[in-house]
């Protein structure tokens, strides 16, 4: 859904009620009296969320052990973030069959190189004569709804707290402080 259409309303016990003048002239303007309308209930996000999300990702990679230093995820707090999405599953899969597996080989480290131009991160991997590119799903609001956001901020949580060794709550509380 793109930002226009989106008109914000409150929930006063028994009905949706346009939030201000400026939504209740949207509705005016592109609803009938009577009109059935569709809601889908994604609440929206909180910026304390998403920033908490981005501050247990950093405190994840600047406690990476030694041994993860040189991974490729390791570059960065966002590459960490990309790939631990991609990992959780919350992620984009392009495939390329092809006719041998050198060409699938060629074709991933291509499909790998224009990938990471265009989004920064990506994990290419060949099975056989296919070749697969995965990319991070964006958790931008317009991308990503509230709902479907906390669940990949949970997945990437618990992954990461995995690879750290550590509990996700201990990780948790340490990105709440960096974000505070």
């Amino acid at each position: 859904m793109r930002d226009h259409d989106l008109i914000r309303c409150y929930f006063n016990g028994s009905a949706l009620v346009p939030d201000g003048n400026f939504a209740t002239a949207a509705l005016n303007d592109r609803l009938g009296a009577g009109e059935v309308v569709f809601v889908d209930l994604d609440p929206e996000r909180s910026a304390k969320s998403h920033k908490h999300a981005f501050a247990f990702v950093r405190t994840a990679w600047l406690n990476l052990p030694d041994q993860l230093k040189d991974a490729p995820y390791a570059g960065s707090p966002d590459h960490l973030r990309k790939h631990a999405l991609i990992a959780t599953g919350f992620r984009n899969v392009e495939m390329m069959p092809c006719d041998t597996a050198a060409r699938a080989e060629c074709a991933a480290q291509m499909m790998g190189r224009i990938a990471r131009n265009l989004d920064g991160y990506a994990v290419t991997v060949v099975d056989g004569r296919v070749a697969y590119c995965l990319t991070a799903e964006s958790q931008s609001l317009k991308a990503m709804g509230g709902r479907r956001f906390q669940d990949s901020k949970q997945a990437i949580l618990d992954w990461l707290a995995d690879l750290l060794g550590v509990a996700p709550d201990d990780l948790a509380r340490m990105g709440r402080k960096e974000a505070a």
